[in-house]
């Protein structure tokens, strides 16, 4: 039997190191059945045939009992009951009897951390949607995980979000590598959402509806006009689900575009005018008359309504406490915590605490009523026709085991049929993203199929009893690898954030030691303006220019702006100094070399101030940026030009 490896590297030793290669399947158990060699078509594609299992395709048809699915290369070219598919002679043949077959899981909205990934494909979650933006990082990571460099889901990227500037005015200016960018008018709208597309985006989030819906109607009309999907965080206050449903059909609504307030009673409309929380509050006081014009309207657009329960309504839904048992049986695999953040894992321990841990006696029975009656409203647009997407949500659920959750939810208090449940993390989620590519398992689709042991159309809960996960056309491992290599993209074990991290610890040390006319018409030797004396203040970072720079550059000048900076600075990366340039109290420069950008990866740069410090409290070294390096093949998005 083979077995693929499963990492290069681990960045915790700081050194390459052979991966380990495993078997997933016990012998006893395995369904693969393996030729001499690897069987190919007359293309030189490799050829799997999965056959003999009850087909569930994610369509929302009858089952297909004694299914043949036929794939090669990556692609799925024949699928229908045996008899009517030829199969190929000499295919690797996966016997499926006894078994259900089905589309590979679709994470509608995975906040997605390099430590998710191996969790994902063990649970059967093979694509997930980044609607949190997340600049050429996500990029990296995407193409990475394309190309084999570790394993993890497809993912989907929407690079950056398209926001809304509030109610303060806004010039334009942002920063280097920020998600979120903030259009001056309807036409920067447009503008931003083609850079966005033409730059490797797989859709448009815009990332809330603190703006009038004018704002943003021209750039999402004209998203959906080149076929492209678009996500809207609309909670308000400027916009929210109706005004979206009238700027163009099939988008998704993340949070349900904060639907709840606009159900409100009239005598609290008021009330819930300014809420943008995420807990379903404005539920509470829901006029039940306005749930059925406003089903009508959602479902009249082609509405793709994305709840998050999990996160939103957290401790609400009738299963709570089991879930919180079941994700602590995550993390019992020491491989997985052997590089997994203890903090990450505490932090999802701690939003599955009980409601009463966090709510008053008042607010709970108020907040319980509200996801009540958001129930009502979900119930009553499936009813309708209309269609919810599944999400994780991470990190308020366990990686991979949350989408399982939230699909339980939706059966157990959304009312959705277990194929309801299939479709709202396969097909519908496809559907509403416009990726063709997957959600269903169809001839011309990509082969990601998961493969279970029991009919999840009798107890859903089956679907989570997982023989095999087949994505690219090829079966995964659903092992653990203790020195999983995705972390190379990222800064540390806890965050993924850039490409200036610790901000508020900078801001903090500005407005306690930089004193802007302290030097400034000095004659010190060397740089006018800029201290040389015995002691010196710490050196804060807040920007970095390029923000990305492509494996294999060529030794590169960056720029660094921040404050204290002295003219004895120096720039260290990834803990080696570098040939470094003061320019002023509040920029400096300094030569990239090309043997570090040689190596893809996340580059750790800070500034050192010599010893003594003024503060030795504050320490010599600044905060940290953070210099992306993708591997050479990946889709060049900004480069660190946007």
């Amino acid at each position: 039997m083979q077995c693929a490896a499963k990492g290069l590297k681990s960045r915790r030793s700081g050194e390459m190191r052979k991966s380990l290669f495993r078997c997933s399947l016990a012998a006893g158990t395995a369904l693969l059945v393996w030729g001499a060699s690897v069987p190919l078509n007359a293309q030189g594609q490799q050829v799997m045939v999965i056959q003999g299992g009850t087909l569930i395709d994610g369509l929302g048809g009858a089952p297909v009992a004694n299914s043949v699915i036929v794939v090669e290369g990556n692609r799925i070219t024949a699928v229908g009951a045996a008899g009517d598919i030829n199969v190929p002679n000499n295919a690797q043949i996966i016997d499926a009897t006894g078994k259900f077959v089905l589309p590979g899981l679709v994470d509608a909205k995975a906040n997605y951390n390099w430590q998710y990934g191996e969790a994902f494909i063990h649970y059967g979650v093979t694509s997930a949607m980044i609607s949190g933006p997340r600049h050429d990082q996500g990029i990296a990571e995407r193409d990475a995980i394309n190309h084999g460099v570790f394993e993890g889901p497809r993912l989907y990227q929407t690079v950056i979000g398209i926001a809304g500037p509030g109610d303060e005015p806004y010039d334009g200016s942002f920063t280097y590598g920020d998600t979120d960018r903030i259009p001056t008018s309807s036409e920067n709208a447009v503008e931003l959402v083609r850079m966005a597309r033409e730059g490797g985006a797989d859709f448009i989030t815009f990332t809330d509806g603190d703006g009038p819906p004018e704002l943003f109607e021209a750039a999402v009309r004209d998203t959906l006009a080149a076929g492209v999907g678009v996500v809207f965080r609309s909670m308000g206050p400027g916009t929210r689900a109706s005004e979206v449903c009238e700027m163009g059909d099939g988008i998704v609504y993340i949070h349900t575009g904060n639907v709840g307030v606009q159900l409100a009673r009239d005598d609290a409309a008021e009330k819930w005018a300014g809420y943008v929380r995420l807990p379903p509050d404005a539920y509470s006081d829901m006029d039940p008359a306005k749930v059925a014009p406003m089903v009508e309207k959602l479902v009249g657009c082609n509405a793709y309504l994305e709840p998050d329960l999990i996160a939103t309504a957290r401790s609400f839904p009738t299963s709570w406490a089991r879930m919180g048992v079941d994700a602590r049986r995550v993390f019992e695999d020491p491989n997985l915590t052997a590089y997994y953040p203890e903090q990450s894992i505490q932090e999802l321990y701690d939003n599955l605490r009980p409601a009463e841990d966090w709510n008053p006696p008042e607010q709970l029975a108020m907040r319980r009523l509200g996801f009540q009656n958001q129930m009502v409203f979900l119930k009553a647009f499936i009813a309708a026709g209309g269609k919810i997407v599944a999400a994780s949500d991470i990190t308020q659920s366990a990686p991979g085991l949350g989408l399982h959750e939230e699909m339980w939810v939706f059966h157990e208090d959304a009312g959705l049929t277990p194929m309801q449940a299939i479709q709202s993390a396969t097909k519908w989620v496809a559907e509403g993203f416009k990726i063709d590519d997957i959600g269903s398992v169809e001839e011309g689709k990509l082969a990601d199929i998961l493969i279970v042991n029991a009919d999840p159309l009798q107890d859903l809960m089956n679907l989570r009893d997982i023989n095999m996960v087949i994505k690219d056309g090829k079966v995964q491992d659903r092992s653990y690898d203790p020195s999983y290599a995705a972390h190379m993209f990222s800064v540390t074990f806890t965050e993924d954030d850039g490409p200036i991290l610790d901000q508020g610890w900078a801001d903090g040390l500005k407005r306690a030691t930089y004193r802007p006319n302290i030097y400034a018409t000095r004659g010190e030797p060397g740089i006018p303006g800029v201290p040389n004396h015995y002691a010196h203040p710490t050196p804060g970072l807040e920007g970095i220019f390029p923000v990305t720079l492509i494996q294999g550059t060529p030794t590169t000048e960056i720029t660094l702006n921040g404050f204290n900076f002295v003219q004895r600075s120096v720039v260290y990366v990834n803990g080696d100094p570098v040939p470094t340039r003061v320019i002023s109290r509040e920029e400096i420069k300094f030569d990239m070399p090309a043997n570090m950008l040689a190596q893809a990866g996340t580059k750790e740069i800070v500034v050192k101030n010599p010893q003594p410090v003024l503060q030795a409290r504050w320490g010599d070294t600044s905060n940290t940026a953070l210099l992306l390096v993708p591997f050479s093949f990946t889709t060049q998005w900004s480069m660190g030009k946007y």
